[in-house]
């Protein structure tokens, strides 16, 4: 009974992410940045001479850490303030229905959602590399991508999850929209400009274990230096493995949160 409602929410949240065309605006928005970002960069030194793999692949990165946190947030920030501002979740907490099943069904179906946005993005380069258009070895191009993409949907599920947080502590979806918008302005930029800044401060006085641990409390960084320790090494590193480990863990840790919050919380 609890699989089947599971995957009746998860279906619904699905088809409502691809009526409210976020899932065609989110995948042309990947597909456009990747086609800028290929033929960008081979066009900046004048001669539209394709750069090395690295050099694509870490200015995709870079859009992509913008990209990926600002599209899940505006794909979840109203899945639980939105129901309640149109009564729908009053209602739907009246079935015989969990509220970690809802959960788990609403992140399903946005997860999923966000997943194949992110996918249909993420395989401009390994198809135009197929059709002989990059002169790009395959393989490589694959192994890159495939680490990318698995990632990226990764910290788009913890962004989906913190998106959850917000919008079950809130009274209007206005409310969430600003709240997340703010979350996703320090996570991506502010962060690590302070960061710098605060190294630079106090050089010197910062111990390598503090600074891990101003790294690793950012799932946005985490995802950037993942990628990036992947594309230089393009072998999984120990530090690699651990970070994807932490980004697990962020993952974990903000599912048990929304599920606290709701579970808490009276309607």
């Amino acid at each position: 009974m609890k699989r089947a409602s599971t995957w009746v929410i998860a279906c619904k949240e699905f088809k409502d992410t691809a009526r409210s065309f976020w899932l065609l605006a989110g995948s042309c928005l990947f597909v456009l940045t990747s086609l800028s970002v290929i033929y960008g960069v081979a066009a900046l030194g004048g001669d539209f001479t394709f750069r090395p793999l690295t050099s694509v692949m870490n200015s995709l990165l870079i859009l992509d850490v913008f990209l990926i946190p600002l599209i899940a947030v505006l794909m979840a920030y109203d899945a639980f303030v939105g129901e309640k501002e149109q009564g729908t979740l009053l209602l739907l907490l009246t079935y015989p229905v969990s509220r970690t099943a809802l959960l788990v069904g609403k992140l399903l179906g946005q997860g999923f959602a966000f997943g194949l946005c992110f996918l249909v993005g993420s395989s401009v380069l390994p198809i135009l590399s197929a059709a002989h258009l990059l002169p790009y070895d395959l393989i490589e191009v694959c192994k890159l991508t495939f680490a990318l993409a698995i990632s990226g949907w990764l910290l788009g599920l913890v962004f989906i999850l913190i998106s959850y947080a917000i919008s079950l502590c809130v009274s209007t979806k206005a409310q969430a929209l600003a709240a997340l918008l703010l979350i996703w302005l320090v996570s991506v930029l502010l962060y690590d400009l302070g960061l710098l800044i605060f190294t630079i401060a106090f050089e010197g006085k910062i111990t390598n274990e503090l600074m891990n641990i101003c790294l690793m409390i950012n799932p946005s960084t985490l995802f950037r230096l993942l990628n990036h320790d992947l594309i230089e090494a393009q072998v999984p590193s120990r530090n690699a493995l651990l970070m994807g480990m932490y980004l697990c863990i962020w993952f974990v840790v903000f599912f048990l949160i929304d599920r606290w919050l709701l579970v808490r919380r009276t309607y």
